[in-house]
């Protein structure tokens, strides 16, 4: 009919999830893993893995001393002046702030939630332990290191828009990181689930901030 008005139909803009539910899964995350790690002193699965990771890398001391030892100082802080310069390439003074932050946590806290969890070094008589490594297992500081590093780089490049450039340095990292993670099994510092779970924490709390704070 002449006149006749309708209502309009309004638009509904997409719903949006609270910026705590990252943070919320990497709480639960941590949590889970934590209860689990506290438990056993190492899970089914970790001998046979240690075994054949060391028997298809031999000499661990000639590859895997070097890789581990980008995480102590001095190369420690050549590999964080390196990683804040391409944060802030990536993703500018948030990608630097998200690095600068992961980076400062580890440097500070990484060796003290060790005892939080007093998880013993994996034993000689299970497997081949290069040197004489102290202190308990879990968290893995090397790992905790380098996904504070090159962890970051990673999760910030999957981030931020698709180029060459963040896909090449994506791939590269995670790379780096799971070296880190094969040397330190294979000289026998940790466990398989040692590197695993200690990555799968920082990895979860990184792309949990990364999604909050950087926009695509």
């Amino acid at each position: 009919m002449a006149g006749a008005s309708f209502p309009q139909t309004q638009q509904l803009s997409p719903r949006r999830s609270s910026p705590l539910l990252p943070f919320a899964l990497a709480a639960v995350v941590t949590l889970l893993i934590g209860i689990a790690v506290s438990m056993e002193p190492y899970f089914a699965g970790d001998v046979t893995v240690a075994r054949g990771i060391q028997q298809g890398t031999p000499n661990p001391a000639r590859w895997a001393t070097p890789i581990s030892g980008l995480a102590p100082a001095p190369n420690r802080y050549y590999v964080m002046a390196f990683v804040a310069l391409l944060s802030y390439l990536i993703a500018g003074w948030r990608g630097l702030a998200i690095a600068a932050g992961a980076m400062a946590l580890e440097q500070f806290g990484a060796e003290s939630t060790k005892a939080i969890f007093a998880r013993p070094r994996p034993s000689r008589s299970l497997i081949a332990v290069v040197g004489n490594p102290s202190g308990f297992s879990f968290p893995s500081t090397t790992i905790t290191f380098f996904c504070a590093t090159f962890g970051t780089l990673a999760v910030l490049s999957a981030r931020k828009a698709a180029t060459p450039f963040n896909g090449v340095l994506m791939v590269a990292a995670s790379i780096v990181v799971a070296l880190g993670c094969v040397a330190r099994v294979a000289l026998g510092a940790h466990w398989p689930s040692d590197v695993a779970f200690t990555s799968v924490i920082c990895l979860t709390w990184l792309w949990a901030t990364a999604r909050v704070t950087v926009p695509r």
